[in-house]
């Protein structure tokens, strides 16, 4: 009886010792798929962090939240650092240790712990050391950002992540202020090596110097650097440390990812204004970089006002039904304590999310149609280092094509290198320079059999001899005809003739008249196997302005001219955006209400997506499927097959959902 009792006890203890949900393990990054975040950007004068921050919040948030991982400060871009860190810069003061107690609790919960932590960013850093700092054209510091050519990374960054580490056991970190923060240095020591690397005798200072570029390859190489310095320290004391550079190697950031490189997983928040259609930008740009990635939305637009649980789930829909994770961005308090009053929200996306982790994490998008995004023609638009601009021709154009119920990836010039003939279609979208060697390809994919679309007044011109079309000149801004209606372009159009065999597919008007035509706007011509297809004037950006339906029905009947048979159509609404994808031999078919006023910036909460009915699905099959079930909710929808096309009927779509066709 007493060694029965003995062992009772024993058990007891081991259960009271073993983290909560001891049946599972803490998961990495790439096993994880839903996250909460929280920062708070300390400042020197902060006291009395961790006051009213208690085990007890910690553990109701995790409970009705359910994530994988939390993100928390640990120090923020003014480099005050939210914990009392014993190598870098504290606060004013600290009733007790947050991030102790954070840790603590999460790991009773076997939830991951990553923590939010400034890099190039660290304004702390640039007041104690000046020579240290950025460098502006005037060679004065800049006041914010740490230099390349100092030695920050060595001296802060990376013991204070050994730090974190080491000594608080935190699972990872999300850096942030890393390259949407780096900006062209003029340090002195900057200076001497760029001049002796190009054999230049000056520093430009302006875009409209003809070595300007030169000065910005020149900065993106030493970032390249800095990141594979510090995530080599950092795996050499704690390879199970996992790292991530805020929206490196995403769309601000088109290149591949370094072999060898020490990055974990990639991951950005995207812009909280517009943040649909951001969201679809950006996933789509991470999701063939080979690493795991999650987007971050924010729970709050510009002047703070708080979003909707349901527009925080729409979002989330945009970036799951790709294959990514997704994570909320909720503040801290001053003390570094949670906002209670936010966990209903939070929940409430969980509830959303985590039940269809099945059919969407691991996915792998169906290849249908490719967005040529190409590193030279980004750096020939831009005049950043790493920030979002230049790039509204190709977003503007895949919205169009979103919006026309087409299945769109964005493919990097070295995705395309590799990929180029799994897809049925190509399109180039605007671009005025090109990789060489990527023109060449396209021409010989095409001549193989393979369908190109070639958009922009520029970018046609790089195509003309497999277009059968030749320039005769350039007009001002006109009109185009379609479909009975019209839609104003804006900028140049190409005056084009077309050669023997060349088919005009549409036609630009001086004015809403069709009595008064003023050149091609689009041709179809068949080279080799293949056809190619052109459009003479820029609509990318028009159409992220205006969102002008002749545009989407303009670029959706030049798409069915190049591939009448998609895998997947969809009738019934232009508001639903289709991802046909497949996970362990399952074809998997996300279909995301788009519905709403998430694009209006003068609309900040919105708690109304008005649902879509009667949707028409069409997925051509070679056999007939034994079943068809709408996820997560297993509802089964009837279906004909004939010809080899499975025909149904989504009665309602209210956010996301996902089509299982099971054979």
């Amino acid at each position: 009886m007493k060694s029965l009792q003995n062992i009772i006890y024993v058990l007891i203890f081991v259960t009271l010792t073993l983290p909560l949900n001891a049946q599972d393990k803490i998961k990495t990054r790439s096993e994880s798929f839903w996250g909460v975040h929280f920062d708070r950007h300390s400042q020197l004068t902060d006291e009395h962090l961790g006051k009213t921050l208690t085990g007890g919040m910690i553990d109701s948030m995790l409970k009705a939240v359910r994530p994988d991982y939390i993100q928390v400060d640990s120090k923020g871009h003014p480099g005050v650092s939210s914990y009392p860190t014993a190598v870098g810069q504290q606060a004013a003061g600290y009733d007790k240790d947050p991030l102790a107690l954070i840790r603590e609790v999460t790991f009773k919960r076997n939830v991951a712990l990553y923590v939010h932590h400034s890099g190039v960013m660290d304004i702390n850093y640039v007041r104690l050391y000046p020579e240290e700092g950025r460098r502006a054209p005037d060679g004065k510091p800049d006041g914010q950002n740490t230099s390349f050519w100092g030695n920050y990374a060595d001296r802060l960054l990376i013991p204070q992540l050994k730090e974190l580490a080491l000594k608080y056991k935190v699972d990872g970190v999300w850096i942030d202020g890393e390259s949407w923060a780096v900006y062209p240095d003029y340090h002195p020591k900057a200076q001497e090596e760029f001049k002796q690397v190009t054999g230049l005798s000056y520093m430009p200072t302006v875009a409209e110097d003809p070595n300007y570029k030169i000065l910005l390859e020149f900065n993106r190489k030493k970032f390249i650097a800095y990141i594979d310095h510090y995530t080599a320290e950092l795996k050499k004391v704690a390879p199970q440390f996992q790292l991530c550079s805020n929206w490196a190697f995403s769309a601000l950031m088109p290149e591949p990812v370094p072999a060898g490189i020490k990055l974990d997983f990639l991951s950005g928040d995207y812009d909280p204004d517009d943040a649909l259609n951001t969201a679809n930008w950006n996933a789509r740009c991470l999701a063939g970089q080979g690493l795991p990635y999650d987007l971050m939305a924010w729970s709050f637009v510009r002047h703070s006002v708080p979003k909707t649980a349901l527009q925080l789930c729409q979002e989330a829909a945009a970036v799951i039904s790709l294959g990514g994770g997704c994570q909320m961005y909720f503040r801290q308090n001053e003390d570094m304590s949670f906002q209670p009053a936010s966990f209903d929200i939070m929940r409430e996306v969980a509830d959303f999310v985590l039940p269809r982790r099945d059919y969407c994490k691991g996915i792998k998008p169906i290849p249908q149609i490719a967005l040529f995004y190409s590193t030279a023609g980004w750096k020939q638009k831009v005049n950043d280092i790493y920030r979002p601009f230049g790039v509204n021709g190709i977003r503007g154009i895949m919205n169009a094509l979103l919006d026309g119920q087409q299945a769109v990836e964005v493919l990097m010039t070295h995705h395309m290198e590799k990929r180029m003939e799994e897809y049925p279609v190509i399109v180039v979208p605007e671009w005025e320079v090109m990789e060489p060697e990527m023109i060449a390809r396209l021409k010989e994919y095409v001549k193989k059999g393979g369908n190109l679309l070639v958009i922009g007044s520029e970018a046609t011109v790089l195509f003309d001899d497999i277009l059968g079309v030749q320039g005769v000149g350039e007009r001002g801004a006109s009109c185009l005809g379609f479909d009975n209606r019209f839609v104003d372009i804006q900028g140049k159009f190409r005056e084009i003739r077309c050669e023997q065999g060349t088919e005009e597919l549409a036609r630009l008007y001086q004015t809403n008249d069709f009595r008064f035509p003023s050149g091609s706007a689009a041709t179809i011509h068949k080279y080799g196997k293949g056809k190619v297809a052109g459009v003479y004037m820029n609509i990318g950006e028009s159409y992220l302005s205006t969102t002008s339906p002749v545009f989407r029905d303009f670029l959706s009947e030049l798409i069915g001219n190049l591939f009448p048979e998609p895998l997947v159509s969809v009738k019934g609404s232009h508001r639903v955006h289709v991802i046909p994808s497949e996970k362990d031999g399952r074809m998997l078919i996300q279909l995301v209400n788009t519905s709403g006023d998430h694009a209006n910036r003068s609309v900040k909460g919105i708690d109304e997506i008005p649902e879509l009915r009667d949707l028409n699905v069409v997925v051509r099959s070679e056999e007939r499927p034994k079943k068809v079930l709408l996820q997560p909710d297993g509802r089964p929808l009837r279906f004909d097959y004939v010809d080899g096309k499975v025909t149904f009927v989504v009665p309602d779509l209210k956010i996301h959902d996902i089509v299982e066709i099971i054979k």
